[in-house]
């Protein structure tokens, strides 16, 4: 009887975490498709050194949006169902609004006080400069759209965003670079691609809450208690996953630059998209049985079996056909990028992974111990880059990187709160070894089938397609025993 009870919650568990990630899925399938196709042709189109500042330029988009307005949105995602239940959303709203205006009001004041260093030391114009912050602002308020659509659970809304962006962005810098040069045409073409999307949706949701500059002190207070450790957690691993970049366009290493870049753009574009998709649809179903005094312990640990058995075989191809997918996709000129897809797309994988090991600290509030350890390791992720990539060049990135992630993952899987146990590690690591196991079986039947190397870009395929055929037939005949 209770074993034949677990059976059913257990059922009941994957179904609603397949059903609300499948709604999903369909938008990063169009990501993915798309990406195949963009990046390719932004490798082959863009020279090295066009490449390399184009990285620099999203490298610093990425890290003012993370100091910005990511943690703006992120505090939407874990108050809301709170306010709402209170009748408090409009002067939530209104904080929201309120601490959204002086970020971007700072960042064009260091703009200002900073912009002739950075374009100095890191060889980037002025104007590529200017149009990467302005970026900020409809990216900002994507991020917050989409915090919006995944609470109103609207997941053809957000699909068919994704598929109009991708679109919009290719064809506005087909017209664009006649006219301007290639990174400042991709730049006006994502800004213009976004401020469109983001005027759809915001016309799609209607939303009515009444906004103004009025705050709540105890509602500002607990909202940046929860998100201010979460900038400096952000940067942190923003340091793990990009000052690389820097260091390398800082010492004139241009043509690596571009190298570490367009491998991290291509293997996040790919992995990180399916690998995000899947928190994103999961985390807000965990926020509301935890506010709703609900037991999540069984919930969280299958979302954790299912995230090793979905997404082991997608790291496994980055990971044992790294050459393939290197020859197939990306110039060239990148050739050396297959030495560092394995290592990102461990680190990707990692990267996903400890958000579901950490959201324990945001269902506790206590943000601030995630901030410490990201804090320490990101400093010593930063040293090691400094040290070891003038001696190691490309190998030292993806090391130092790997490192970094392991050791985060490490750290953050000892500390325990006694007021929530919300995983069963046992099951946790049975379906991870058992997933691992399937991938290097399915490998070694491909190596057999196919050989080695030596072969054209449609038999690489061929051998890439049959691993993941195998890899979830074999999956699919033994999921009751992986997923026990």
């Amino acid at each position: 009887m209770i074993k034949s009870m677990r059976e059913s919650v257990l059922s009941k568990n994957y179904f609603i975490i397949w059903d609300v990630f499948l709604k999903y899925l369909p938008s990063r399938f169009f990501i993915i498709l798309n990406s195949l196709v963009i990046i390719p042709f932004f490798a082959h189109v863009l020279s090295s050194g066009e490449m390399g500042i184009f990285q620099i330029s999203i490298g610093i988009l990425n890290l003012v949006c993370t100091c910005s307005t990511d943690w703006i949105s992120k505090t939407t995602l874990r108050f809301w169902v709170k306010y709402k239940r209170k009748n408090e959303l409009e002067s939530f709203f209104s904080n929201i609004f309120f601490m959204t205006i002086i970020s971007y009001t700072l960042i064009f004041v260091l703009y200002f006080c900073f912009s002739d260093l950075i374009c100095a030391k890191f060889f980037i114009a002025k104007n590529i400069l200017l149009l990467t912050l302005f970026l900020v602002i409809p990216c900002g308020l994507r991020q917050f759209l989409y915090q919006m659509l995944r609470i109103f659970n609207k997941p053809f809304l957000y699909t068919f965003s994704i598929i109009i962006y991708q679109i919009s962005l290719l064809c506005l810098f087909l017209v664009f670079s006649n006219i301007w040069e290639h990174v400042f045409s991709i730049l006006t073409a994502m800004s213009m691609s976004i401020f469109a999307i983001d005027l759809y949706i915001l016309k799609q949701i209607d939303l009515k809450n009444k906004l103004s500059l009025k705050l709540t002190p105890s509602m500002l207070q607990e909202s940046l208690k929860y998100s201010l450790p979460l900038i400096i957690t952000n940067v942190s691993l923003w340091s793990v996953f990009h000052v690389n970049k820097f260091i390398f366009q800082y010492d004139h290493y241009f043509t690596d630059t571009a190298i570490a870049g367009i491998a991290w753009f291509f293997t996040t574009s790919i992995l990180a998209a399916m690998f995000s998709t899947f928190l994103f649809s999961v985390f807000p179903t965990i926020i509301k049985q935890f506010e709703k005094k609900r037991i999540i312990k069984e919930f969280v640990t299958n979302t954790i079996q299912l995230y090793f058995v979905i997404f082991i075989p997608f790291v496994a191809v980055f990971s044992l056909f790294s050459r393939e997918i290197s020859n197939i996709f990306l110039s060239e000129k990148y050739s050396q990028a297959c030495v560092l897809l394995p290592f990102f797309a461990v680190s990707i994988f990692g990267h996903e992974l400890l958000k579901l090991i950490n959201i324990k600290y945001h269902l506790k509030n206590k943000t601030y111990v995630e901030m410490v350890l990201s804090l320490i390791v990101g400093l010593i992720s930063l040293g090691l880059n400094i040290i070891l990539i003038p001696k190691f060049h490309i190998l030292a990135v993806g090391i130092v990187m790997l490192f970094s992630i392991l050791l985060l993952i490490i750290a953050n899987s000892l500390i325990k709160f006694n007021s929530i146990d919300y995983i069963i590690p046992k099951k946790v690591f049975k379906s991870a070894t058992a997933a691992v196991l399937i991938a290097l079986t399915s490998f070694s039947f491909v190596f057999l089938l196919f050989g080695p190397n030596g072969l054209s870009d449609y038999l690489s395929i061929a051998k890439i397609v049959v691993f993941f055929a195998l890899s979830y037939l074999i999956t699919w005949q033994f999921r009751a025993r992986i997923l026990e």
